[in-house]
């Protein structure tokens, strides 16, 4: 840490109203290691090279240490690096009570922990430092399992830091940089030190935005901008108590997590029967395909628990004093994310960490959810995903990019509207991303999961172990629709394999 603090230099980074929306949220994973090997604590992710090597990884990507601010006169968020007076995030390497076989058994459920081994206060990525005057940029929790069967890698980094790409980026860059320091350690070790370059200045994203004016869908500009008589006063916040406010609405908004698989084969056996009834020309990827069937079974779970809480009797009385039109079924918004640096046309794009994420959003009709999911109806629901997601150009990011910077604080509040909102479905792709790639110097996670998310309506889907292929579907929804989901036969016919965070 001593060294990392020399190296450091005062500087301020301007974020860009792409990182405000999500400043609220975190990534959170958890990374599973196994020491099947039965490799000795000397050798097995040594705690004294972990920590080195995450503070060298540190000076690479100094905004971790950083404070959040705002401005006074506009409410721009922006990180202020002061080398006399660093916001570090905090650092823990302890061991844990519980062997790694008893976690395996939990279906790696961070919940079974004791709160020796990691307190439940960091399973949601929402941590209990934003309710304080500083809000904490990231927290690093390593658990060691009993006789050193295994260990817990926790990282949960601010997301007005970065995205899932700059994410996945820092987690191999630690893990390269450890392995080098290992391998150095070695009598006849001459290998120089791996040289990478990160691009946290924020000016990278505003550089591609073009003056071309373009119209967004309605549904788009409603999901990124919500100017109402809550959206304004929320930006004279300070980011604590924006924070606050946040964190009090996550503890009111009931939710539950579970994770499904899906293998490999049945993934492809399922979007091969779609492409057969595609238009000519047209390929749909398994993400186009994935969010359809999603949006049928989600959907679905979602009008049934709204019809049977409209049946209640207080609610039924207050549905007919009103004239019926309360508790109308509604149409549902899907948006998955899609990292839009392959489509900016930079060959640098790939250095930068910052924020690069725009959701394509589609809506559907009732009457479309309401369908069975078969090839047909998958078909066209994946059209539309698919034309949404071709739609999201160069063009259509500067726009978004115009749009969400003419007041930060209102795409802010509506990105908190839209995790609260019941007809509407967050979906994070990440399988794309090289967690599984993350070695600190004894080979790669036999499990890489999603910490709990603190809101309910989003889905995320990571990879699975190489070994075994397939996908996981981490969900995070309200318990009634979670039980109409699980009592869903044409979901749960797809699935090999179901747990859940209790």
């Amino acid at each position: 840490m001593d060294l990392f603090k020399e190296t450091v230099d005062s500087q301020t980074i301007w974020l860009d109203g792409t990182d405000a929306g999500v400043y609220l949220f975190s990534v959170s994973v958890c990374y599973w290691f196994e020491n099947s090997a039965n490799e000795s604590p000397e050798n097995f992710m040594p705690a004294k090279v972990m920590k080195r090597a995450f503070y060298k990884t540190m000076e690479e990507f100094p905004i971790l240490a950083g404070q959040l601010k705002a401005t006074s006169s506009s409410s721009r968020l922006y990180v202020e690096i002061d080398k006399d007076n660093l916001n570090m995030p905090s650092y823990t390497d302890r061991y844990c009570s519980l062997d790694y076989a008893a976690m395996r058994k939990s279906g790696f459920n961070i919940l079974k922990l004791p709160i020796d081994g990691l307190s439940r206060e960091y399973g949601p990525p929402v941590s209990s430092g934003l309710i304080r005057g500083k809000v904490e940029p990231a927290h690093f929790r390593i658990v060691r399992f009993k006789n050193n069967s295994g260990v817990l890698v926790f990282a949960s980094i601010a997301h007005y830091i970065t995205d899932g790409y700059g994410y996945s980026q820092f987690m191999n860059r630690w893990a390269e940089i450890a392995r080098w320091m290992q391998q150095q350690a070695k009598e006849d070790a001459d290998e120089p030190f791996p040289v990478r370059k990160y691009n946290h200045d924020r000016s990278f994203h505003r550089s591609y935005r073009s003056s071309k004016i373009i119209d967004l869908e309605p549904a788009v500009v409603k999901n990124l901008t919500t100017d109402t008589a809550f959206s304004r006063p929320f930006a004279w916040l300070s980011p604590g108590m924006r924070a606050r406010v946040l964190r009090a609405v996550s503890y009111a908004t009931p939710r539950s997590s579970s994770f499904f698989h899906v293998s490999s084969t049945q993934m492809e056996e399922l979007r091969t029967k779609v492409q057969a009834h595609a238009p000519e020309g047209t390929r749909y990827t398994i993400n186009d395909v994935i969010t359809a069937y999603l949006a049928i079974v989600i959907g679905q779970a979602k009008e049934k628990a709204a019809t049977d809480w409209w049946s209640r009797p207080i609610p039924k009385i207050i549905r007919k004093i009103s004239g019926n039109r309360l508790g109308n079924p509604m149409d549902l918004v899907a948006a998955a994310n899609i990292n839009i640096r392959p489509r900016i046309d930079d060959p640098n794009a790939g250095e930068y960490v910052g924020n690069m994420v725009v959701g394509g959003s589609t809506v559907f009709s009732r009457d479309e959810i309401q369908q069975s999911p078969t090839k047909e109806t998958l078909a066209a629901m994946a059209l539309k995903i698919h034309r949404a997601i071709l739609a999201v150009n160069k063009q259509y990011i500067g726009q978004v990019g115009h749009l969400v910077n003419r007041h930060p604080s209102v795409n802010a509040w509506a990105m908190l509207q839209y995790a609260r909102k019941k007809n509407k479905l967050g979906i994070s792709n990440q399988y794309r991303f090289p967690h599984y790639s993350v070695d600190f110097g004894s080979g790669i996670p036999s499990m890489v999961r999603q910490a709990p998310h603190p809101f309910a309506n989003t889905v995320f889907i990571m990879p699975d172990n190489p070994q075994t292929g397939g996908y996981v579907f981490e969900f995070n929804l309200a318990p009634d629709v979670e039980a109409n989901l699980i009592a869903n036969n044409d979901w749960m016919k797809l699935v090999d394999g179901y747990n859940k965070y209790q």
